[in-house]
């Protein structure tokens, strides 16, 4: 789950949840038009809406568009687009924008805001059941300048709709049968066999590829040198060479060594962030973890059909660096904002905050519901991960997604080149202080 400061930063929050783990049309709504899935009229048309979803995650989101579809004859039509900068070079340029989509980076929505590229729930949202009815770490600010979480002018732009946990070591049940190991140097110490490496990685996303290597070094910064170098690190605060953050991508370092991982730096670099899980089932398995947040399971299932949770695979939460930084654990949340206010776009909207929408996305598996009183978890698993969560002393935000645009594209690059070479990383890492320098005027 995330949050943000009175000055507009994402900082940490201290979470004591008991269940969490946590597409232009112009036509009117027509006069006795008959109930829609949102409680308002029925109204035909189109919308436009950009999701980075693909695979098993975009058929479940069509899954839960479903029975909206089906009762307001609203049609709405998906492109999947992965790139969050595509929103940005759309605005530059003055073309037009989706109808809804995902949000821009955290650096832009005050701007856009005052812009009214966005549009506020508050235009056509009940704020009072919505703040109720959705985990408050989403949706409180303390005062009207907080950006982080999608809130500008005191206005809130970001329709939460399921939560993610990341950070987590994922395994073959059948295979690795010991105890989740406690510690980085428990983890490191676990045997392996044959030709089998320790972990499995992959790194390739398109022009995103990068980024599940930054979220393996966030969560080794928060575990080793705590929420507020953490936070300082976001905030453009703490510089790249320091050696808190050498040391993170040291450690970071160890688990994509030929030693170490599946296939050495090279298969790492050009394995999609989705097969990397494949080796775990494989005969004979090529690797024992998996490090990877909740959404995973969608591209197992995706791969090996037959898998069932908990029997066939599970996880273990990330180990700890020093008992004092172990409760801390990184959160995400999927959202959605209105470019374009027409009545179709609000009518999903509203739709997409309901329980009923989201107990769709839960009981899909994979995930977790942005709305509080959704609790469907359709294994163990999930459950597991909500009790994790609803433990945790603090659940911190993506810090890379909350760094301004330029620095997030830096350190997904500088992921790569750090595999490629790790005997690079004084340079990488001098280089990213130079992007820091820039980026955060």
């Amino acid at each position: 789950m995330i949050d943000s400061t009175a000055k507009g930063r994402w900082h940490v929050i201290a979470l004591c949840l008991a269940a969490l783990l946590i597409v232009s049309a112009c036509s009117q709504t027509p006069a006795g038009g008959t109930p829609s899935a949102s409680g308002g009229a029925t109204t035909g048309g189109t919308i436009t809406l950009w999701t980075a979803w693909g695979g098993n995650e975009l058929k479940t989101f069509r899954d839960v568009l479903k029975p909206f579809t089906d009762k307001t004859k609203i049609d709405v039509r998906i492109t999947t687009v992965r790139d969050v900068a595509q929103l940005a070079i759309n605005v530059e340029a003055g073309t037009t924008l989706p109808d809804i989509a995902g949000p821009p980076t955290p650096d832009k929505i005050k701007d856009w805001a005052a812009k009214s590229v966005m549009k506020p729930l508050e235009s056509f949202l009940d704020m009072t059941a919505y703040t109720r009815d959705t985990y408050s770490a989403l949706t409180t600010c303390a005062s009207s300048d907080c950006i982080g979480i999608g809130v500008a002018g005191g206005k809130h732009y970001q329709l939460f709709v399921k939560t993610q946990v990341k950070g987590l070591f994922w395994y073959n049940a059948k295979v690795f049968k010991g105890d989740p190991p406690k510690t980085w140097d428990d983890l490191l110490k676990v045997p392996v066999s044959g030709n089998q490496k320790r972990f499995c990685v992959g790194l390739e996303s398109g022009d995103a590829s990068g980024w599940p290597a930054t979220d393996m070094i966030e969560n080794i910064v928060m575990r080793q040198s705590g929420a507020d170098v953490y936070q300082k690190w976001i905030d453009g605060k703490q510089k790249w060479t320091s050696p808190e953050i050498k040391q993170a991508f040291q450690s970071f370092g160890q688990t994509v060594s030929a030693d170490n991982v599946f296939g050495g730096p090279t298969t790492v670099l050009s394995t999609n962030f989705g097969r990397a899980g494949k080796p775990l089932f494989a005969n004979p398995p090529g690797c024992l973890f998996l490090e990877q947040a909740t959404f995973i399971t969608n591209f197992f299932l995706e791969d090996y059909k037959d898998l069932k949770s908990v029997s066939d695979f599970n996880f273990f939460p990330h180990p700890s660096f020093n008992s004092a930084n172990a409760g801390n654990i990184e959160g995400f949340a999927d959202s959605f904002v209105m470019y374009n206010d027409t009545p179709q776009a609000r009518e999903l909207m509203k739709y997409l905050a309901t329980a009923d929408a989201q107990k769709i996305f839960v009981a899909a598996g994979g995930t977790l519901a942005a709305n509080k009183t959704v609790t469907n978890f359709p294994d163990p698993i999930f459950k597991n991960a909500n009790d994790m969560v609803a433990a945790a002393k603090n659940v911190l935000v993506d810090a890379s997604d909350a760094m301004p645009a330029d620095m997030n594209k830096a350190f997904w690059r500088a992921t790569l080149e750090f595999t490629k070479d790790q005997s690079k990383i004084d340079s990488i890492l001098q280089g990213l202080d130079q992007v820091q320098a820039s980026s955060y005027k």
